[in-house]
């Protein structure tokens, strides 16, 4: 797993018996890349999986079931659905699912600021600002979010229908992750975040009476180090700022 991702999730995985090799950020065609160094490992132990999840489809194929699942339980009632993309595999499983039973469905991918998947979906084109000679500022993307995001187009989210995009601002996701947990309990990760502030964008565009799902794909407790840690916040000027139940600190776009 890349070295700067929060180290709780590294520990964890120790806790439960796994080897956890820890590498620097690097592009997808770096042989050093935690995905090219799984696959040899795979390789290289008798008996090894290599899950694959960007590029597996059975990743997909499980969301069908999820968008089905949504489908059931809000009576047929959606007119959207927002999420981010990690391996892409839920939005695009879900999408399916859902446009199967109401092809009206608008479906709309949340974005973290720094990811190439928004302007692919805007724009057609698999790039941001960010990717400009001299412009990173850090790897893999410009964002303190994490599971969210990518520079490159996976064979998961290629596999969706995804109508439109928002993006979501590093601000955005860290007081919308203080607003759910002062208004509804709710301890949520980067990823989650990010999920719920693009509800809101699509919500307002839609206007009133309308059904706008997302789902809250990680907690917080595997976030403590960076996400939820003051510390950290204060480094890149994102302590949260926002009180009470407005999310006027929700923007457009």
């Amino acid at each position: 797993m890349p070295d700067d991702a929060a180290i709780e999730k590294a520990q964890l995985l120790q806790a439960l018996g796994a080897e956890v090799v820890r590498l620097r950020p690097v592009s997808i065609t770096h042989p050093d890349h935690p995905v090219n160094v799984a696959r040899r490992k795979a390789a290289e132990t008798p008996g090894a999986v290599f899950a694959d999840q960007f590029e597996n489809l059975a990743n997909y194929r499980a969301h069908l079931d999820t968008g089905e699942e949504i489908w059931q339980q809000c009576c047929g009632r959606i007119h959207a659905f927002v999420s981010g993309a990690g391996t892409g595999g839920t939005i695009a499983g879900v999408s399916a699912a859902l446009k199967q039973n109401d092809a009206g469905v608008k479906v709309v991918l949340a974005d973290p600021q720094g990811s190439s998947l928004f302007n692919k979906v805007k724009r057609g084109v698999l790039y941001t600002w960010h990717e400009a000679e001299g412009k990173r500022l850090r790897n893999p993307f410009d964002t303190i979010t994490e599971g969210v995001g990518l520079n490159r187009l996976t064979a998961n989210f290629a596999s969706g229908v995804v109508d439109d995009a928002v993006r979501v601002t590093d601000r955005e996701a860290v007081e919308m992750a203080a607003y759910l947990l002062r208004n509804d309990g709710l301890f949520l990760g980067s990823s989650a975040a990010v999920n719920c502030a693009g509800a809101v964008k699509v919500a307002r565009s839609l206007g009133p009476g309308h059904t706008v799902i997302t789902v809250l794909c990680d907690g917080g407790a595997r976030h403590l180090s960076k996400f939820h840690n003051p510390e950290y916040l204060k480094q890149y000027d994102l302590m949260p700022e926002a009180t009470g139940s407005s999310l006027d600190f929700v923007h457009e776009g």
